[in-house]
């Protein structure tokens, strides 16, 4: 049996013909699926590159197939492939007869319009939350108000009409989106077992902490997000960290990740002149380049205005850093509340920062904390519940074919 896993996950094909993700989603993403089906169907962007190939994983492999040629950015792109794209969805559901949607995302949504008027059973794995993601300041577009309303009224429909679901958060996404079917909950992150810091390496860190005090050392704030839209919020944690010099705190920040807005960011930390301590990293691959910068940092700091379920946070716990976040989506699922702060609120960051910087022993507890609960992100913890969302779907499937049939 072949599934449609849809959503709105950039993609890349170059000349040789093969795919490779933006983001996550290399060929190592998709065996989870191919675990209990024969073949992966992929709608989501593919846009094309003159160049022969690049130096990361690919995406596409044996039994995983890129449905689409077409990509956009930005709602006036998307408004001129919408019919392409339409025409390509209405036929994907007319060919095939599993389904799962990864919401929100506009390449979802199309697919899910047919899907409704074709009666197909289908699942979901609820992923973010539009109403936040679209928040005011998260994204500049004058259709961000409707496309947030709107995006949160279809996720609802697509939820309640789902026969399975599966959440990213232990109870946060289904408050907002509930399923009136069989559901789950696991996260998009698998973390192997050799990215939880080991007791070795948990003495390294500890012993780097106790030079940093000893000595007056730099510390090092890290943030992981993309630059492609508002929501990350790096603007909100360079002038928190900006406040914190300005008190006399020895701080500086690693900046990974790119996009549109890698400009802005950049002039925002000259306005507050702090460049000289800011470091923009760029977009590197995912895995062991990521390992390597926070393993180089004695804080994470995600200050973002919505959020699923954040891998970049969880790799963090897993590497024994010290961890301060908003309070958004599932977040208050991994960090206690000591550890949480508003949204866009730089007073009460830097207030945080300054606290738990200031506080070794109260960091080596963070540390220890936050190992502890990002072993519920190993692999092995969520596959059983995985396969058991893909046995469940393929069951509804069969009903649906008896019927048909009968």
């Amino acid at each position: 049996m072949r599934v449609i896993v849809a959503l709105s996950n950039r993609f890349i094909r170059t000349k040789n013909q093969n795919i490779y993700s933006t983001t996550v989603c290399d060929y190592g993403f998709w065996q989870r699926y191919l675990q209990a089906f024969d073949e992966v169907g992929v709608f989501g962007r593919v846009a094309q590159d003159s160049r022969e190939s690049l130096e990361k994983p690919c995406a596409n492999g044996q039994g995983v197939e890129f449905l689409c040629n077409t990509s956009y950015i930005g709602p006036w792109q998307y408004l001129k492939q919408r019919g392409k794209l339409n025409s390509l969805a209405k036929q994907i559901v007319r060919e095939n007869d599993a389904f799962i949607l990864r919401v929100p995302g506009v390449m979802a949504s199309l697919l899910w319009r047919h899907i409704i008027k074709s009666g197909k059973p289908y699942g979901v794995e609820v992923v973010g939350d539009p109403w936040e993601s679209l928040s005011p300041g998260s994204v500049k577009s004058v259709f961000r108000p409707i496309a947030r309303l709107y995006g949160t009224l279809r996720q609802k429909q697509q939820c309640q009409h789902a026969a399975v679901a599966a959440y990213v958060s232990e109870q946060c996404l289904q408050k907002s989106y509930p399923s009136s079917c069989w559901s789950t909950n696991y996260s998009s992150i698998d973390l192997p077992d050799d990215v939880i810091l080991n007791e070795s390496e948990l003495v390294s860190r500890f012993d780097r902490l106790d030079d940093i005090f000893v000595n007056n050392r730099t510390f090092n704030i890290c943030h992981v997000g993309t630059m492609s839209a508002m929501y990350k919020a790096q603007d909100v944690l360079m002038e928190a960290v900006s406040i914190c010099r300005a008190d006399g705190l020895n701080v500086k920040l690693t900046l990974i990740g790119d996009g549109q807005y890698h400009d802005v960011f950049k002039k925002k930390a000259e306005e507050l002149g702090i460049e000289q301590v800011v470091k923009f990293v760029g977009r590197i691959p995912p895995g062991q380049p990521v390992i390597d910068q926070l393993d180089q940092a004695d804080m994470f700091i995600l200050p973002s205005l919505t959020e699923g379920l954040p891998r970049s946070l969880i790799e963090a716990m897993a590497r024994g850093l010290p961890c301060i976040a908003t309070d958004v989506g599932g977040i208050s699922e991994l960090l206690d509340d000591s550890c949480l702060v508003a949204p866009a609120n730089v007073p009460q960051l830097s207030g945080i920062i300054k606290l738990i910087l200031t506080d070794k022993v109260r960091m080596k507890r963070m540390s220890l904390r936050n190992i502890k609960n990002a072993k519920k992100y190993c692999s092995s913890e969520l596959n059983e519940r995985r396969l058991q969302f893909f046995k469940k779907l393929i069951e509804e499937i069969d009903k649906y074919a008896d019927n048909s049939y009968n």
